[in-house]
């Protein structure tokens, strides 16, 4: 089975119900994740983090807002673009304004869809939960790490060398700078020491000659 017809599967059994027009969002949804540009933030990044919910749900209060999230988390995304969560927000308040979830679920939703932007420190648990899944390929073995870093860059290609290269040094800085990467204990002790090392690693190739 495919990836996105294994998440179509998903999509029926869990979310469809809430819509009155779930095949229209879940053709948007995917049209949106299978765009050409696209080398991470793709549908097996939202395969990848609803795997990790599967594995730590007994974690989360609210489940189901966490998995809304994760599908919609990433649903616009423009490398050159610097409000690709706030749209993506939107897109998600959009199609399920006419949903049978309350005002409460939504505006959940909503504000955890905005939390993947890193660093931005979680004010509850749940929105930690979703943090460290939406990072948690910080942590991953050496070898998907490196094609991480080979996506990302591959999604950046419209800049050159030398602006790439300092750019992504920031970033990654930016997360060795935290006190912890991630902020549930579960996470950070399967992932905390894999994602600094990983971390570590990529900038010392960044700052080769």
């Amino acid at each position: 089975m495919t990836t996105a017809s294994a998440l179509h599967q998903r999509w029926r059994a869990v979310v469809a119900p809430l819509l009155p027009d779930p095949e229209s969002t879940w053709q948007q949804l995917t049209t949106h994740y299978s765009e050409p540009h696209r080398h991470y933030h793709t549908l097996d990044h939202i395969a990848a983090c609803l795997g990790w919910l599967d594995h730590y749900r007994h974690l989360a209060a609210d489940p189901l807002c966490l998995e809304l999230a994760l599908w919609a988390h990433d649903v616009i995304y423009d490398p050159r673009a610097s409000d690709n969560e706030a749209r993506s927000a939107d897109w998600f308040a959009q199609q399920f304004a006419d949903s049978t979830l309350t005002d409460q679920q939504r505006a959940r939703v909503h504000e955890l869809i905005l939390a993947t932007i890193h660093p931005h420190p979680p004010t509850d648990p749940d929105m930690a939960l979703l943090q460290d899944i939406d990072l948690s390929i910080l942590g991953a073995d050496v070898e998907l790490y490196d094609r991480y870093e080979g996506w990302i860059r591959q999604e950046y290609e419209f800049v050159p060398e030398e602006a790439f290269r300092k750019g992504r040094s920031a970033v990654l800085q930016s997360f060795l700078d935290q006190a912890v990467i991630y902020h549930t204990v579960e996470l950070r002790e399967q992932l905390e020491v894999s994602a600094r090392n990983n971390l570590s690693r990529a900038l010392g190739t960044l700052s080769e000659d």
